[in-house]
């Protein structure tokens, strides 16, 4: 790799342990021989931020960025070429539609203080593919009125009085808003008049949501098994291996996929009024298909391994050799990985069982195999 530019009379060179990948080997090139006389003190952060293009807020409120000191202390200097080893340092520079990755080297001498950039690119050809919603967010095409005549009657009755009872919370709320005039109570304080269209606005919008929430209902997931997997480079696994769960209706030429992705996470500033909250926001890219199947009738009440193909043999090796690492500086901001099963109808609504990556330890030395 490069040598950063000059430190206050060193130069500073990253390169990977090839046993290890997520080591990183700190070699230093002594250019100002009184060095070799003092202590100075090194520091070595890992950066991520928002592209500076997109920062929100005061720069101040460290919203816009997360960084992990990876090394701070004096070190002897008895040579004019040395090296030191930063353990598990799985980061890289990068730099995406959202964030940007990056490393900062200090070097504290006497009061004086040099910094600069030292490279540290991942050392793979990655690719940064966008259009990822094609893969991981497809258009879900149904027939409304055919989804809901396929479900079973207890599934629709149970949809039927939630909306049912939410329709009179509303109607309650209305008439009693009304019959007291409650806009008139803003001479003294806002707060009731809020409340009020706070549960007007709740309780008309579950007069719908349940009645479409209960149109995933034809089929009944356990999600916790396929959020537990954590697949492995070199590896084969089957249907049984990834999804567990029962149709509650005849299913017909449904297709089971699984995708993956990876995602820049960062934070976003989202401003109303007077006040200002930062959520957590993601960016998907470099999307795949790792496979796909089509199946055929699936009976009501049947486990759905035991008609999905058993032959089918299921690697993510090509999630390991096309993604990135994942690289998450803090729980905010970094890269991570993402990957999802999908069960596509063209008649019924799609459902997708989403395992996050940031919720998992991967390995950095997975993504350097052959």
């Amino acid at each position: 790799m490069e040598w950063s530019d000059d430190l206050g009379g060193m130069r500073i060179r990253f390169s990977r342990d090839t046993d290890s990948p997520a080591d990183i080997i700190v070699e230093f090139d002594i250019r100002a021989r009184e060095l070799l006389s003092e202590k100075p003190r090194l520091k070595i952060e890992f950066v991520t931020q928002r592209l500076k293009s997109k920062w929100q807020g005061l720069v101040l409120r460290g919203g816009n960025r997360d960084k992990k000191t990876a090394f701070n202390g004096e070190f002897p200097i008895d040579t004019f070429r040395q090296t030191f080893e930063l353990k598990n340092a799985p980061f890289f520079d990068f730099s995406g539609e959202e964030i940007e990755s990056f490393c900062v080297a200090k070097l504290y001498n006497r009061g004086s203080t040099g910094e600069k950039r030292v490279p540290n690119p991942f050392p793979l050809s990655r690719s940064q593919t966008q259009g990822a919603a094609e893969i991981i967010q497809p258009k879900d095409v149904f027939d409304r009125s055919h989804n809901w005549t396929q479900l079973p009657d207890e599934i629709k009755k149970e949809a039927i009085q939630k909306s049912f009872l939410s329709g009179c919370i509303f109607a309650a709320v209305l008439v009693w808003g009304i019959s007291i005039e409650i806009w008139t109570w803003r001479r003294f304080d806002d707060f009731p008049l809020l409340m009020w269209l706070l549960t007007l606005g709740s309780s008309f919008w579950g007069v719908f949501f349940y009645r479409t929430r209960a149109l995933q209902d034809y089929i009944d997931i356990d999600k916790s098994q396929t959020i537990r997997l954590s697949p492995r480079p070199n590896r084969s696994y089957s249907w049984s291996d990834i999804v567990s769960g029962t149709t509650k209706i005849d299913l017909n030429a449904a297709t089971f996929r699984i995708v993956c992705c990876n995602r820049e996470r960062y934070r976003y500033l989202r401003s109303a009024g007077q006040t200002s909250v930062w959520d957590d926001r993601s960016h998907e890219f470099n999307s795949l298909l790792l496979h796909e199947t089509r199946v055929g009738l699936i009976p009501a009440d049947s486990t759905l391994t035991d008609y999905l193909p058993k032959a089918d043999e299921i690697s993510f090796d090509a999630m390991f050799a096309n993604l990135y690492p994942q690289a998450m500086l803090s729980e905010k901001y970094g890269i991570s990985i993402y990957w999802e099963v999908q069960i596509i109808h063209d008649k019924l609504v799609d459902v997708e069982i989403p395992v996050p990556g940031v919720d998992k330890n991967w390995p950095f030395e997975y993504f350097f195999q052959n």
